[in-house]
């Protein structure tokens, strides 16, 4: 673990914050090769930016949650806030807002939105390793995930039928699955979304596979996802385009200024598209990673 006496200046749910920066790096050297002391050493901003960890993400410091048994949101344009819930939560109603909450499920998501005009923030997600679980699965427009502390999940967050979807200032990270299969994913999407960005997220995969971030086109095309300004560790590949299916098209795929912890195998495994890569940078050595 690296610290700093530095503080940064951060803009949580509308708050003003001052907190320490202070990076929380599990040891992921058996994968990577990394001693606990160079992944710190790898670790700092990419274009004056510092990558979110468990001091900027979750719950806000200091807040009282109710507690609550596995809720379905319903009710549309509504602001739910400062919530303990003890199994699956799942948002069924247009323009809901979901904000420092706390939930912990078993089942195959932790979360699931499913519906229009959704954002999730400063919520603290636990899959508790459960076979297969998600912490966020998301199917809708117009969504915005950001501000989250996402962990002990199979996939981080998982996208099918979206659009028009921001996942930003996350941290996703130690995730687990107890079965004998999984495939592990930061974040992940099978196709069936168009307009995505996922851009300054620290997500973290321990494991020598699958990635920290997966695109296919399984189940269907993938029109404009953007990546950019990440921290993306680990996995098989960090990060996949795989259109070798017959769902669709991959198409406008925009990989840029990431810091970048090298797969088992590579930086990216890109199959029938060519995805933009543009200044991602090796997060152990410093220098530009190749495609």
């Amino acid at each position: 673990m690296m610290k700093t006496r530095l503080k940064r200046v951060l803009l949580i749910a509308g708050r003003l914050a001052i907190l320490p920066a202070c990076l929380n790096l599990p040891l992921v050297s058996w994968a990577f090769g990394q001693s606990p002391d160079d992944a710190a050493r790898s670790v700092g901003d990419q274009g004056g930016m510092v990558f979110p960890d468990r001091s900027t993400t979750g719950v806000l410091p200091g807040s009282q949650l109710q507690r609550q048994t596995g809720k379905q949101f319903d009710v549309p344009h509504t602001i739910i806030s400062d919530v303990d819930i003890e199994g699956m939560a799942a948002i069924v109603a247009p323009g809901v807002t979901l904000r420092n909450c706390r939930i912990r499920a078993t089942g195959w998501a932790a979360l699931v939105v499913k519906a229009d005009n959704v954002a999730v923030e400063n919520c603290d997600i636990d899959g508790q390793s459960t076979k297969g679980i998600r912490g966020i699965s998301i199917s809708g427009n117009n969504i915005v995930i950001r501000h989250n502390n996402i962990r002990r999940s199979e996939d981080g967050i998982y996208l099918a039928n979206a659009s028009n979807v921001t996942i930003e200032q996350n941290y996703v990270h130690d995730l687990q699955s107890a079965w004998d299969g999984p495939h592990f994913d930061g974040i992940a999407t099978d196709g069936g979304v168009s307009n995505i960005a996922i851009v300054g997220n620290t997500i973290e995969n321990p494991h020598p596979q699958t990635s920290a971030v997966m695109i296919s086109n399984y189940f269907g095309p993938v029109a404009g996802v953007r990546i950019a300004h990440n921290r993306l560790v680990g996995g098989g590949y960090t990060i996949y385009a795989d259109a070798q299916f017959a769902g669709g098209p991959i198409s406008n795929i925009s990989i840029t200024d990431n810091r970048l912890g090298r797969g088992v195998h590579g930086f990216i495994a890109a199959n029938a598209n060519t995805p933009e890569w543009m200044r991602n940078v090796d997060d152990r050595s410093g220098s530009l990673a190749p495609r």
